[in-house]
C-alpha cells in the first residue's frame, strides 16, 4: 500500500541493489550529493551492518531516511519489513522506470546501479509513493490468497477425477472415493483456516478494515472479491479510476474499427488478470440472483434483446464502479 513521501524532505537517500544474498547500498546525503557505497548480506545479521554503518555516516535511518529501490520479488521482502517497522520511509520503484530515466549506458554492476538508484531517488524525491505498513498486510494476504487458490485447484482435480470415475467405473469411482476422503476434508480444512487467518489479518489494520467494510456494503461483493481487489489494487492506492480497475479486470468494453473496411463489434480485451476476472464474474453471477437492483436491471436488459454475456459483462462493469465509489466517498454503499 503506498502513500505519497511526506512534505519533509529526507536528509538522506539511500538506494538499494538487492540480490537474493546481498545488499549493494549506496548512501547519498541530500544536503551536498556526497555518496559512499558499502556491500552487507541479505539477512537480519546484514541489516543489522547496515544500520550500524549508516550511524556512522551520520544517517540514524529513521523518518529523515528515504530508501529506494527496485522491485526483486522475495528478495526485497525482509528488508522492507525491517526498514518499514523503523520509520524508514521505503520507496518501491519499476526497473524499468529507473532505467528510461538513466538513458543510454554501458557496463553494469551491483555498485553502479545502486549508484544510480540513489541517483534517481535524489532526483526524483519528490514524486515518491512510500509504502505503508498495511502494504505488509497486503503482502501476507496475497501469499494466503494464493495458496487459498492452490488449495481450491486441488479440490477441484481430486473430485473431478472422482466425479467422472463414478459415471463410467462406480466400483473404482467409490473406491477413489474411500481413499481421498481424508485429503478432501484435510484440503477443505486448511482452506477454511486459510480465510480465518485472511480475516485476522484484515481485523488488525484498521485502515484496511475500514475499506474492508466499504467494499462488502456493496450487495453482491463478498469476502473473496473484496480480499482480491484489496490486493490487487494495494488497498485502492492504485487504480482508483473505475474505467482502468474496468480495464485491469478485462471488463472494459473497446471499440475495434479502422476506416470502413474494418468494423468488429465492441469487446474486452484478452489482457486482464484472469484470477481477478474469473472471481468478479461469480460475483456479478450472484447479483443478478440475489440483488435486486441489478437483477432488474439484468432482467430489463435481456427483455430488450440484449445477450446474457453482454448484459453480465455491464452488471460487473457496475459493481466494479460501485466499489470505486464508496472507496472514494468513504461511506457504505445505499440503495436507491
Amino acid at each position: 500500500m503506498e502513500k505519497p513521501i511526506d512534505s519533509q524532505a529526507p536528509a538522506y537517500i539511500l538506494g538499494v541493489d538487492v540480490s537474493k544474498d546481498s545488499l549493494d547500498v549506496c548512501l547519498a546525503t541530500c544536503s551536498d550529493g556526497r555518496m559512499l557505497h558499502q556491500k552487507f548480506h541479505n539477512n537480519t545479521s546484514g541489516f543489522k551492518r547496515m544500520k550500524a554503518w549508516l550511524k556512522q555516516q551520520g544517517c540514524e535511518a529513521g523518518p529523515d531516511t528515504l530508501c529506494c529501490m527496485e522491485h526483486t520479488g522475495l528478495y526485497t521482502r525482509q528488508l522492507v519489513h525491517y526498514l518499514l517497522a523503523r520509520d524508514v520511509r521505503v520507496w518501491m520503484e519499476s526497473a524499468l522506470q529507473i532505467k528510461r530515466s538513466i538513458g543510454m549506458v554501458r557496463g553494469k554492476d551491483d555498485k553502479v546501479d545502486a549508484q544510480r538508484i540513489a541517483r534517481y531517488a535524489l532526483l526524483h524525491q519528490q514524486e515518491a509513493k512510500c509504502l505503508s505498513l498495511s502494504g505488509v498486510t497486503l503482502e501476507r494476504l496475497k501469499d494466503l490468497q494464493a495458496n487459498r487458490n492452490r488449495l481450491i485447484k486441488a479440490l477441484k482435480s481430486l473430485k473431478s477425477t472422482i466425479n467422472e470415475l463414478l459415471q463410467v467405473d462406480p466400483v473404482s469411482g467409490k473406491t477413489l472415493e474411500q481413499v481421498n476422503r481424508k485429503a478432501i476434508k484435510g484440503l477443505e480444512k486448511s482452506k477454511e483456516q486459510v480465510e480465518e487467518k485472511m480475516q485476522q489479518f484484515i481485523e488488525k489494520d484498521t485502515e484496511l478494515k475500514r475499506k474492508y467494510d466499504l467494499l462488502t456494503s456493496v450487495k453482491g461483493v463478498g469476502k473473496v472479491l473484496a480480499i482480491s481487489l484489496l490486493v490487487y489494487t494495494q488497498g485502492f492506492t492504485k487504480m482508483e479510476d473505475g474505467r482502468k480497475l474496468a480495464c485491469y479486470c478485462g471488463v472494459a468494453p473497446f471499440e475495434y474499427r479502422s476506416g470502413t473496411s474494418v468494423m468488429s463489434k465492441t469487446g474486452i480485451s484478452k489482457f486482464a488478470n484472469k484470477e481477478l476476472k474469473h472471481v468478479l464474474h461469480m460475483a456479478a453471477m450472484n447479483s443478478v440472483r440475489y440483488n435486486q437492483e441489478l437483477k432488474t436491471y439484468f432482467e430489463r436488459k435481456v427483455g430488450e434483446g440484449k445477450s446474457k454475456m453482454s448484459v453480465l459483462n455491464a452488471v460487473r462493469n457496475k459493481l466494479l464502479h460501485q466499489v470505486v465509489a464508496v472507496v472514494k466517498r468513504g461511506t457504505p454503499y445505499e440503495v436507491r
